[in-house]
């Protein structure tokens, strides 16, 4: 009897012990479970922001089509109003030019029918959401939108430190948002993300330190704070997630998509209209004028601004380096960007000629035919070697470098507040485009060939 007891009591024992154990597992296991689903959302919520940067990037440099624009016209940089319906559209206008009106349309959702991606999602399933600067936005636009063009969005770190200043020159020119599960705000708002309630930003987007990611003012301090942040009694205040796109994220591509633009309207003069090989930098045929029109001294005050320009000549006694000329003797073509014409030419209207410089090869000036001059230009780095058969290097100067300053027009007449390294000393004939432009060299440049 007393060892039956005894068996009894062994097999209690063992029996408490597996229980243990699987009570044990079954929390480690539900725990380990958690986590896989909490990492797999931040995964997905990861993916789609950087998607949808990547989208709102690609679509800064898109095929123009600027129809019968006047004033108002599409340009390189351009980026869509967000959507604020909920319908995947993005809006038609978000404000007039100036930024006065309509600052709560600058915020809504990503756009994403209007930008060509699927119906991005986090990982909670949200919609992704969207800000736009009001100087990068497509309608109504701001101008001039060129390499000296700042975002005007501000952005706030988890301690309430500036990082980005939308009122200096380091502001952000957009930013996506996953807006993490539903909370109780700063401001006692319970969010609620039911379908009459699905278009209210402060449903979705979060407020702390006196922040509210639910709205924000162009141009003022008064912008976002990115989280996650938790208050003193551990109660999470702020789980948005954000991606953001500085100018130095944008500009570069869209400074590169601009002097393609230009090489390709000096070959158009060189080869004829509808005669030149964009891709090979050759004419299909005989025709066009063959030889490029000398630049218009840099120092040439009537070659800046927005408006139309009147003057801007090409100086054939001076050097073969300049600003591009906006009018010649020999006229551009009827609808190339770079006539002096400001109406329907988003060239003129942005102010583009400001900021490139123009070379021009004296074996290829007017003057000569075919290039059948003497002395080419040099290219170091160029896409296309070799690198000293170059007839024609368009460099753009880039944003704003310590110590340059083009806030006047004595300042604009300088290239020293343009060009760095080798492209500073244009007399040689050498250029360079740096393999990769940094805070002290950010020149950008093409050539033809």
């Amino acid at each position: 009897m007393r060892q039956a007891n005894v068996t009894q009591r062994g097999v209690a024992a063992v029996i408490l012990l597996l229980m243990v154990f699987l009570i044990g597992t079954t929390i480690l296991i539900s725990d380990l479970n958690g986590q896989t689903v909490k990492l797999a959302r931040e995964q997905k919520t990861a993916e789609s922001l950087a998607q949808a940067k990547a989208a709102l990037i690609a679509y800064s440099v898109k095929d123009l089509n600027p129809g019968t624009c006047t004033t108002n016209c599409p340009r390189p940089g351009d980026l869509p109003c967000p959507d604020i319906n909920n319908d995947g559209t993005a809006e038609s206008s978000c404000g007039n030019a100036a930024g006065t009106t309509q600052q709560q349309n600058r915020i809504g959702r990503l756009p994403w029918k209007t930008l060509g991606v699927d119906d991005l999602r986090d990982g909670n399933g949200d919609r992704l959401w969207y800000a736009v600067s009001n100087s990068y936005k497509y309608n109504t636009r701001t101008r001039p939108l060129n390499s000296d063009t700042n975002g005007t969005i501000t952005l706030r770190d988890a301690t309430g430190a500036v990082v980005n200043d939308g009122s200096a020159n380091t502001g952000l020119v957009a930013i996506v948002f996953s807006p993490g599960p539903v909370i109780r705000r700063e401001d006692n708002i319970q969010q609620s993300r039911n379908v009459a309630q699905e278009n209210v930003a402060s449903n979705y987007l979060d407020k702390a330190l006196g922040e509210d990611n639910a709205a924000f003012v162009d141009g003022a301090l008064d912008g976002f704070i990115s989280g996650p942040i938790v208050n003193a009694d551990g109660t999470v205040v702020v789980n948005d997630r954000m991606l953001t796109i500085g100018r130095d994220e944008i500009l570069p591509l869209v400074e590169q998509r601009v002097i393609a633009e230009a090489a390709n309207a000096l070959l158009d003069y060189y080869c004829g209209t509808g005669n030149a090989n964009y891709a090979t930098k050759t004419c299909y045929a005989v025709g066009g004028n063959r030889f490029y029109r000398w630049p218009a001294d840099f120092s040439d005050a009537t070659c800046l601004g927005t408006a139309a320009l009147t003057a801007c000549m090409s100086n054939a006694t001076s050097k073969t380096h300049g600003r591009i000329p906006a009018n010649l003797t020999i006229d551009w073509n009827s609808t190339s960007i770079l006539r002096g014409v400001s109406n329907g030419n988003w060239f003129q209207q942005n102010g583009w000629r400001d900021v490139l410089h123009y070379a021009v090869a004296s074996a290829c000036a007017t003057g000569t035919t075919n290039c059948g001059g003497v002395g080419l230009l040099t290219l170091q780095n160029a896409l296309a070697p070799p690198s000293a058969n170059k007839q024609v290097i368009v460099v753009a100067a880039g944003h704003l470098l310590t110590g340059q300053n083009r806030a006047s027009t004595a300042s604009k007449q300088l290239e020293a507040n343009y060009l760095e390294s080798e492209n500073l000393v244009p007399l040689d004939d050498i250029y360079l485009r740096p393999m990769q432009p940094d805070a002290i060299f950010n020149d950008r440049a093409v050539s033809i060939p």
